[in-house]
């Protein structure tokens, strides 16, 4: 991957993980722990965490 794919693709996940963060702190309170749209959210933002920790070790190598 070039180093300009490699930034497009971080900057589309990093807005993204932004715009999840975003729609989970204006998430209505309570939450029920069975609440799956809210479960499939932080599904979504910890496989984008991993997708930019995997960009950040690649850029290391």
């Amino acid at each position: 991957m070039s180093p300009e794919s490699g930034n497009a693709v971080r900057e589309r996940l990093e807005a993204r993980l932004r715009a999840i963060n975003e729609e989970i702190q204006q998430y209505p309170q309570p939450i029920a722990r069975c609440d799956a749209q809210l479960g499939g959210l932080l599904e979504e933002r910890l496989k984008i965490r991993e997708q930019l920790e995997a960009l950040d070790r690649d850029a290391r190598r």
